[in-house]
């Protein structure tokens, strides 16, 4: 792990919260129990990165049903971050229903992306259910426990935590679920670690062909991609910049060159650190 001990140990830790979310369940493995700061929305844990400078952050990056959590990617391009991704955690997320026993289950609470993940499970159990976004799994839990004849889907251990039982676990068990969180620092990993990436920010001209050129040198040096998101400049219209990892770091010489020769098709190159991105954990 790049994160030492003693930084862990005076460092407190933010998470998209509340207890019981996936977040919490991702922090609580990597780092223990003590520490652990909650905050209700992706934008509140970045504030708070901001007000504690010295503190870690476990945010979510991406669902593999749900898509990219473009709330994250935006405030990691936000000019005033200043921090850096030191780790891309992986966690092999397998949902469960929570409900009461005997009840009949007329609404169904989650957020978002388990919805897209379970859709046909849920329009085959549960085909007259109402379903009602929420801002986690977490606070879908919280609501169905307050509810008579609701359920909530999320994590197996919130059913002890908020008085549910377990009504379904696991859901489309046949359909892999895997979620990735990037754990945020003030200071830069000093290693290269192997099984690394590298996260940058990519602005181009507004031209014919800028975002091939940038690639080309990626592919003539063998740098493998492994996300790009497309996100506004605000207060730009109709201008982009984009979110990019590749595999690898500045210290292999492949991605020392193609990062060079990309260099200079760019407006703007910024990085945000190279990291492990070999840490997994089951739910």
């Amino acid at each position: 792990m790049i994160l030492s001990a003693e930084k862990r140990n005076q460092a407190p830790v933010a998470y998209l919260g509340p207890e019981g979310s996936f977040s919490h369940l991702v922090a609580r493995k990597r780092f223990g129990d003590e520490g652990l700061i909650p905050r209700g929305s992706v934008d509140e844990v970045f504030d708070f990165l901001n007000e504690s400078p010295d503190s870690l952050a476990v945010v979510p990056i991406e669902n593999s049903s749900g898509g990219i959590i473009t709330a994250t990617v935006d405030r990691i391009l936000e000019e005033s971050f200043s921090h850096h991704i030191c780790e891309e955690i992986t966690l092999n997320v397998k949902l469960a229903l929570l409900g009461r026993e005997g009840d009949t289950v007329k609404k169904i609470y989650s957020h978002f992306a388990p919805f897209h993940h379970c859709g046909k499970w849920l329009k085959a159990h549960y085909p007259d259910a109402e379903q009602s976004v929420t801002p986690s799994t977490t606070h879908a839990a919280i609501a169905a426990s307050q509810e008579k004849g609701s359920a909530a889907i999320g994590a197996r251990e919130g059913a002890e935590r908020y008085g549910l039982d377990v009504l379904h676990y696991p859901i489309s068990a046949e359909v892999p679920n895997v979620t990735e969180f990037f754990v945020l620092a003030r200071e830069a990993n000093e290693d290269s670690p192997e099984n690394s990436r590298t996260s940058l920010a990519v602005e181009l001209p507004d031209s014919s062909g800028s975002l091939f050129r940038f690639l080309e040198p990626l592919a003539a040096n063998g740098v493998n991609l492994k996300r790009i998101e497309s996100r506004p400049l605000v207060g730009r219209p109709n201008q982009y910049q984009f979110f990019i990892e590749v595999e690898g770091t500045s210290a292999d010489s492949d991605v020392r060159k193609a990062l060079e020769a990309a260099r200079d098709v760019c407006l703007r190159l910024r990085s945000f650190g190279s990291y492990p991105a070999n840490i997994r954990f089951e739910s």
